[in-house]
């Protein structure tokens, strides 16, 4: 999937008090204007047109409260005059959107933040997430997310602005248009308006804008390690283990994702530190001297159609011919600026190698619970379902005693995987006549998603037990892995690698990664950040200097980078995670579209 935002430079949500200063021009301003904290819904552009929020440069409407007491907008309004709907965060759906657009004029939508409650579900998805992708990859489509919705916000386009109002600026904006209200019921002058600037200067579809290079593609950097030296001409078969790093939600910079898929990042995370420790009894080698290289992607951009995985797959194994190396970053970071590589380590892995794939996806859940492993048992390759179920047959049996979670294989019954990166190395194997592979997307649901917000903001945190399953997660994958790559499934082995997972570590990079991204661990690799939470969603794609990255790829980067250096002699490594159809062109600055954009179908860019 591709897909291209281009953001405002100067994205603006102002409101206004007509009101008259006599002092100087700060003093008039200070008088008229009140900046409010709010997070933006953004536009984006596909392969098939827009969706998402935008405004024709500045637009002004006056302040109506639509809300259980102050439902009569709709009838009270002149259809002509432009307004700003100020409504609380309970009412805020599809349905509701679409009957505000279809009966008034609307200059936006504020939704007002309330921290205190929340729904009891709500996901702004649809019931079958990325079903683009399912019918591109020949794939039946499933209800995974079943209070998603139908014609789901998250997928419409909407001419005006929508913003969500912080918390701490709610109230006031509630107050000023209740005061608005009160001033319409007596006949009297209405006072407060809002401006909503929110541009986008891009039109029509992806393919256009890349084309006409007014818009940047969706993307960022994922992170890669291995447990042991890269060198191709061992020729070693290779045990990979994914976890998605991005996450989603109708106003991006609320893309929290607790559940949906931070508590994968962390428990694979957890899992891969574990394993580069030493294990002290001699009839257990160390993980960096088994039989089998144990490597682990974090994969950015999933949320887009699976791009980090695709662009990945497509790499390994594939040569590369650099025109022009950085002379900043040598051996064994080396860079290719053109075309642009953060490091060409990559180059020393081979797609033929990988003969197993875990992924690690949603895994919270409550002590004792149960993690479901799935496998596609609608491949084409017969050999791939055997391998899968004898992978997940293997986990089921040996890994979760004695974590306080159990796993099972999931429903015999269900078409496929959940939405998986899985199939983004599969279908690169097939195509390219690669051999087969076993794998198992490990899940905290069987037949359905458990979470109730799916890339929703409402998915902002877990529960204290929820936080502590991670880390008895993480002890099975770790085990997993282990075993599959070579090592001894003694009872020996597997205590001392419970013994590795760090249970603190888990707790710390769940905190920082969902609740504070300004906490001492990311202070240590990452230096001074933002107070508060950060945003998962991926962003926009730029060609910049590795030491340039910043954010969630860097500390994951930095992180992994300090433990693992003394086994591989590189740490760990940053991958672009920009679709595989696109090429930059330095000669003309911009980007190119190869004709396999076809590959995307129904997919957006």
């Amino acid at each position: 999937r591709i897909e291209a935002e281009m953001r405002s430079l100067l994205p603006a949500l102002l409101l206004w008090a007509l009101a008259i200063s006599r002092g100087g021009c700060d003093k008039i301003y200070d008088a008229m204007y009140t900046s409010v904290d709010a997070a933006p819904c953004v536009r984006l552009l596909t392969k098939d047109g827009e969706i998402g929020c935008s405004t024709e440069g500045r637009v002004v409407g006056v302040l109506r409260l639509y809300d259980e007491d102050h439902d009569d907008v709709l009838t009270s309004h002149s259809a002509d005059d432009k307004i700003a709907i100020v409504m609380p965060e309970s009412l805020f759906n599809q349905s509701t959107v679409k009957q505000l657009d279809s009966s008034l004029s609307l200059a936006g939508i504020m939704v007002l933040a309330n921290e205190k409650t929340k729904p009891s579900s709500y996901s702004p998805d649809e019931a079958t997430p990325q079903s683009f992708m399912a019918k591109v990859r020949g794939e039946p489509l499933y209800e995974w997310n079943p209070i998603g919705e139908r014609d789901p916000i998250i997928h419409q386009r909407y001419g005006f602005g929508i913003v969500r109002v912080a918390d701490a600026d709610a109230e006031g904006v509630r107050s000023k248009a209740l005061l608005n209200e009160e001033k319409r019921a007596k006949n009297e002058f209405v006072p407060y308006v809002a401006e909503f600037h929110y541009p986008m200067y891009a039109k029509g579809n992806s393919l256009a804008c890349l084309e006409e290079a007014t818009c940047l593609p969706v993307g960022g950097f994922s992170v890669w390690t291995t447990l042991q030296k890269l060198n191709k001409t061992l020729n070693k078969d290779i045990v990979l283990a994914t976890a998605m790093m991005d996450s989603s939600a109708f106003f991006h910079d609320l893309a929290f994702g607790a559940s949906s898929y931070q508590s994968g990042v962390v428990s694979l995370t957890a899992a891969t530190l574990a394993l580069s420790k030493p294990l002290l009894t001699h009839t257990c080698p160390n993980a960096t001297q088994l039989p089998k290289q144990i490597m682990v992607a974090l994969l950015n951009a999933e949320q887009f159609g699976y791009v980090g995985s695709r662009r990945l797959a497509r790499d390994l194994g594939t040569e590369l011919e650099c025109n022009q190396w950085s002379a900043k970053f040598e051996r064994p970071y080396r860079t290719c600026l053109n075309p642009y590589k953060p490091n060409t380590l990559y180059t020393s892995l081979n797609l033929t190698n990988i003969d197993t794939i875990l992924e690690v996806g949603q895994v919270s859940l409550e002590e004792g619970d149960t993690l479901y492993a799935h496998i596609d048992r609608s491949d084409p390759s017969p050999d791939n379902i055997a391998r899968s179920l004898a992978f997940s047959a293997m986990i089921s049996a040996n890994f979760s005693g004695g974590t306080g979670v159990s796993v099972t294989g999931a429903s015999e019954q269900l078409p496929g995987l959940p939405p998986s990166s899985i199939p983004s190395f599969v279908k690169e194997k097939r195509d390219r006549g690669l051999g087969g592979v076993g794998y198992v997307s490990l899940q905290n649901h069987n037949t359905s998603f458990t979470n109730p917000y799916y890339l929703s903001r409402f998915d902002s945190n877990l529960t204290a037990s929820q936080v502590d399953s991670l880390c008895s997660t993480a002890k099975i994958i770790a085990k997993t892995l282990y075993a599959t790559a070579g090592g001894p499934a003694s009872g020996t082995c597997q205590a001392e690698i419970d013994a590795n997972v760090d249970c603190e570590l888990v707790s710390a990079l769940f905190h920082c990664l969902t609740q504070d991204f300004n906490c001492p661990l990311v202070n240590k690799y990452s230096g001074e950040q933002d107070e508060g939470p950060v945003s998962h969603y991926a962003g926009v794609y730029f060609l910049v200097d590795p030491d340039r990255i910043i954010g969630v790829p860097r500390f994951l980067n930095r992180l992994l980078a300090e433990s693992l250096v003394e086994h591989n002699e590189y740490g760990s490594a940053l991958h672009d995670a920009v679709d595989p159809v696109l090429a930059f062109n330095y000669d003309k600055d911009k980007w190119d579209i190869s004709s396999e954009v076809s590959w995307g179908g129904n997919a957006s860019l």
